[in-house]
């Protein structure tokens, strides 16, 4: 199997996931996981009930941050060949974020977005619906 590797995110979290095995019989390993607890504070004060109309611009720059780590952290792992091939399942704002960050060589990589947060399901879960998206 190509090297590839398997995105898990959204405004909070990423996970990565080395995708070993073969097509039909996938196997996933962690390789990185990246947080971002600042944004899951504000998801969380949002549902509680304290509604902000205004984002806050040091908020959105801890946002564009994480976006930034995330991709520097896919970008360093291309350039060491750790991946040919990339998927990413991300909620879609955070997919558009993505690709505005991605670069011409990074983007190449980009096999499928699945848009959707996953980052609430168990590696078993997602193994599952990764098969299903590889084939």
């Amino acid at each position: 199997m190509v090297p590839t590797l398997f995105v898990v995110a959204d405004q909070s979290q990423a996970q990565l996931y080395k995708v070993g095995g073969t097509k039909l019989n996938p196997t996933l390993e962690v390789v990185a996981q990246l947080s971002h607890p600042q944004a899951r504070e504000r998801s969380d004060a949002h549902e509680s009930g304290s509604h902000e109309l205004v984002r806050d611009s040091a908020a959105e720059e801890e946002e564009r941050r994480f976006i930034r780590e995330v991709v520097d952290r896919l970008k360093k792992g291309q350039s060491k060949g750790e991946f040919q091939r990339l998927y990413v399942a991300a909620p879609a704002n955070f997919v558009g974020r993505l690709r505005k960050h991605y670069g011409s060589s990074l983007a190449r990589a980009v096999e499928r977005e699945i848009i959707g947060d996953y980052t609430r399901q168990d590696e078993r879960t997602l193994l599952r619906r990764f098969t299903n998206w590889l084939n």
